[in-house]
């Protein structure tokens, strides 16, 4: 694709629809060309259901409330240059984890829960394993270090349920689905221990799942998330990584070899039911040349006019 506006995103979706059937669902986030591609799918066809992934929908909604909240964005920066002030030290073992620089509201519980164990871990065990240091001069460097999380104690208390709230609706709705019900079932109210922070962010949580199970047909459950395939094509790119040029052409072979367990009598029988002479032509035909065999053909080669030094 050379663009992902919605009018070409409604025009694949309509494509592929022609190709194999009207599809019941579409799963995806809330981008912008992606959502409005899909509504314009569904003035054509407006019996299928757009759902808003629940992974996303619960990693927005932490977002947008903790970028407004000064005390977080604070403890972050604290983090960053606690890392950095402890790395290449003795103490580099107590360093926090490092913060992704995109989708990094997909996995906050990481700093959260460094911070909590930190403040929760018993002094003498740290200057257990670092016998080599004076018991006193630890004390001050743990203090000068890692002092600055106890103005965090409260706080930390206050997102670590937040982080409970939307991880317990993504569980539940990965296991059992989506369905007319799901706006119900979560009692969120016991965790949200009455403060108004708590009670607000419960409200967005349960205005998600109302919008989402209201499109839904009375006795149906669908799919809340696309964790499955995303996960597919994370594992393809890793893969996919080692080649020294990046395109999509056989190595997308490997993502079928990410949803089976491979053993030596799959393989042998692999070999044995297909000729490596008939995959290469296949794979000629349907993928063409790949980028690495135009470059060596142009590169690499020989030329009967030129000497080797």
């Amino acid at each position: 694709m050379c663009s992902t506006k919605g009018e070409i995103i409604e025009q694949k979706l309509s494509e592929l629809t022609k190709k194999v059937g009207r599809p019941i669902q579409i799963i995806a986030d809330h981008g912008s060309d992606i959502q409005k591609g899909i509504k314009l799918y569904q003035e054509k066809y407006s019996e299928v259901i757009y759902t808003y992934d629940v992974t996303h929908a619960m990693a927005l909604l932490l977002k947008h409330e903790l970028v407004a909240d000064e005390k977080y964005q604070s403890f972050t920066q604290q983090c960053t240059r606690c890392r950095q002030q402890l790395q290449q030290t003795e103490l580099s073992f107590l360093s926090p984890p490092s913060q992704r620089s995109q989708c990094r509201y997909f996995n906050i519980e990481r700093l959260i829960d460094w911070a909590t164990k930190i403040l929760e871990s018993p002094v003498d065990t740290i200057v257990e394993l670092l016998p080599n240091i004076e018991s006193s001069v630890l004390h001050q460097k743990l203090k000068d270090k890692l002092g600055w999380l106890i103005n965090y104690q409260e706080s930390l208390s206050i997102w670590k349920l937040m982080v409970k709230m939307t991880r317990t609706v993504e569980t539940q709705l990965k296991n059992c689905g989506l369905n007319e019900q799901s706006s119900s079932f979560l009692n969120l109210q016991q965790l949200s221990m009455g403060t108004n922070s708590l009670v607000n962010f419960q409200l967005k949580i349960t205005e998600y799942l109302r919008i989402e199970s209201s499109k839904i047909q009375s006795g149906q459950t669908i799919l809340a998330t696309s964790d499955v395939i995303e996960s597919l094509f994370g594992k393809y790119k890793q893969f996919s990584a080692r080649c020294p040029l990046k395109q999509i052409g056989q190595m997308i072979l490997s993502i079928s070899l990410s949803t089976m367990k491979l053993t030596g009598s799959v393989v042998k029988l692999a070999l044995e039911t297909v000729r490596y002479l008939d995959l290469e032509a296949w794979s000629l035909e349907v993928f063409g040349r790949s980028m690495l065999s135009k470059r060596k053909t142009v590169f690499f080669a020989s030329n009967d006019d030129t000497e080797t030094a």
